[in-house]
């Protein structure tokens, strides 16, 4: 009846906070959630550093094209698409 767990990606462009808040909220579903950053480097504040964490606790996958991010595997731009044809919805913020 469909009760396989989807794989989701949650794109962070400019809304970081709401983004890193949903993936966590999504975790709740038991689907596969896989945060990917495509914007500037995610902010260090007590709301996202702790929604980060918990992804982490929750097994999630990180994705950044920014380096700078701590505890997200780097991607490019350009192996991006290919990466996005992997998963059931693409949820962008």
């Amino acid at each position: 009846m469909g009760d396989d767990p989807k794989k989701i990606a949650v794109i962070i462009q400019d809304r970081q906070d709401e983004a890193l808040r949903m993936a966590v909220g999504l975790t709740l579903a038991d689907d596969h959630i896989t945060v990917i950053n495509v914007g500037s480097p995610i902010e260090s504040n007590e709301g996202n550093d702790l929604n980060v964490e918990t992804l982490d606790m929750m097994e999630c996958d990180r994705l950044s094209i920014n380096e700078a991010d701590e505890g997200f595997e780097t991607i490019t731009m350009q192996d991006l698409p290919a990466k996005l044809l992997e998963f059931d919805h693409v949820l962008p913020y």
